[in-house]
Order: C-alpha cells, then structure tokens, then sequence
C-alpha cells in the first residue's frame, strides 16, 4: 500500500470500496478458480458449495474446512488459485452502477480499494475491467495484518491518511466485510446485487 503520494492531495474525504462482489461479481470466478485448483489436489467443489461455504471468507478460514485442517496442501491450492484467477475472469462481471458512483464521488473523495484478496488477483481484476490506474489507494491481502471482521483494514488507512471516520464511507457486501466496516466507525452502505 503506498499513500506517499496522497499527502500532497486536498481530498479530506475518503471512500473505501471492498471488490469481490462489490465492485465486481467475481463470486463465479472464485467458485471456478478454486474448482480447478482443488480438483488438481483431489477435491471436489461445487458452485453451490462455493457460494455457501466459502464466498466472502478468506482461504485461510475454508480451506481447511473443505481439506482437513492438517492437509499440508492448504497454501498450495491457494497459490493455485491465484495463477488459475486471471483464467476464469470471463465469469466476472463489473458492478456497473457503483461504478457511476465511484466516478461521481472521484473529485471530492481519495478512493480506495479495499480487499483481503490477494494482490495479483486484484491487479488482475483492474486489469481485465481497465481500472489499473482509477483507485488512488490499493490495499489487499498483502497489506492487511488481520482479515476482515477485523477492521484492521479500514483503521489502519484512515489512521494512515489522517482523514477523519465522519469524513469516510465504505461499501461493503459480505457479512464480514460489513462487520468490519461498521466496527471501523464509518458510515457503511451494503452492496446487494438484485436480480431481474
């Protein structure tokens, strides 16, 4: 995470915005990534099972429920996943209307994604929707000491960035993510995604 540059901006605002299934559905990437990369070590895993074990928690948390918490081939599958990801992206789609909101907010918020994702999954993703260069702050997995419910994620940058909570939205849609982002203090607005 490098916030060097952000001393020198005006914004005295800050949106923080989660990405899987917030910014962009990627529930159906994971679910195929993680399919792929469990198959290759013997596993078997479901969309469905995906959605309902596994979406919105980190690795850390359901690998070892689907494995067997001694499975020595927990962080294999894991790095797995990661180089399958840039692979399954097709199935990834672009929250289009938050989108619209980010760019409305751009000129009076510093915006920043926020996500336990690891980063060469989130630099995949910004690079597939053409988004490399719109966050003015990244923070991914790589940054985070604790992963959400804690807010460790969202603290820690506001601390860094000296903005203050009043002064902070966050868009959040897991169950975690949310708890976290209310405990941070901000004000939180929950991303669902309808149906038609």
């Amino acid at each position: 995470m490098c916030t060097d540059g952000l001393k020198k901006m005006e914004k005295t605002k800050l949106a923080m915005v989660d990405l899987d299934n917030t910014l962009v559905f990627t529930m159906e990437a994971n679910a195929l990534a993680y399919a792929r990369a469990l198959a290759e070590y013997g596993f078997t895993l479901t969309r469905e099972d995906y959605a309902s074990r596994c979406d919105g928690r980190a690795y850390r948390d359901f690998l070892p429920e689907l494995m067997g918490a001694d499975s020595p081939y927990i962080e294999a599958v894991h790095e797995r996943k990661i180089a399958l990801y840039g692979e399954c992206l097709t199935a990834a789609e672009l929250n289009a209307p938050l989108l619209d909101i980010l760019r409305g907010l751009k000129d009076t918020y510093i915006l920043a994604l926020v996500t336990t994702a690891s980063r060469r999954n989130v630099e995949a993703v910004l690079a597939h929707f053409g988004l490399s260069a719109f966050f003015d702050v990244v923070v991914t997995q790589e940054d985070v000491r604790r992963a959400k419910p804690d807010p460790a994620c969202y603290n820690d940058l506001i601390e860094r960035l000296g903005v203050k909570r009043e002064d902070c939205l966050i868009f959040e849609d897991s169950a975690s993510g949310v708890a976290a982002a209310l405990a941070s203090g901000c004000q939180t607005l929950v991303v669902k995604r309808g149906r038609a």
